[in-house]
C-alpha cells in the first residue's frame, strides 16, 4: 500500500471537515425552509410543496452525518491500531537485529 499513517490522519480530518460543511449547508437550507413554512418569504401551494421536499431530505441527514462521523472515527482508530502493531513488530525486529528503529511516519519501508 502506498499510504502513510499521517496521510490517513489527514484524510480523516479532511472527511470530517467536509461532513461538517455539509451539515452547516444543510442547516442553512433548513433555516430557509423554515422561513417558507412560516410564510415569511413565500406562501402558497408551491411554497408548501418545496418546504415538504426540503424537510424530506433534511430529516434523513442527521442520521447520515452520524454514520459518516462514525465511519471516519472507525477508519482513524483502525489506522492507529495498525500503526501500533507495526511499531511493535518493527521494534521487535530492530531489537533482534540490534539496529535503530525507523520512524513510521517518515519511513519509506512500507511504500
Amino acid at each position: 500500500m502506498n499510504i502513510s499513517y499521517s496521510q490517513i490522519s489527514d484524510y480523516c480530518n479532511e472527511l470530517h471537515t467536509l461532513a461538517k460543511n455539509m451539515k452547516d449547508t444543510l442547516e442553512n437550507v433548513t433555516n430557509i425552509s423554515s422561513k417558507l413554512q412560516n410564510k415569511e418569504a413565500w406562501s402558497g401551494n408551491a411554497a408548501n410543496h418545496y418546504a415538504e421536499k426540503i424537510h424530506a431530505v433534511t430529516s434523513k441527514f442527521e442520521e447520515i452525518f452520524i454514520e459518516l462521523e462514525n465511519s471516519i472515527l472507525f477508519l482513524a482508530s483502525c489506522a492507529e491500531g495498525y500503526k501500533a502493531i507495526d511499531e511493535n513488530v518493527i521494534r521487535e525486529i530492530c531489537s533482534n537485529l540490534k539496529i535503530t528503529e525507523p520512524n513510521l511516519n517518515t519511513s519509506s519501508i512500507f511504500k
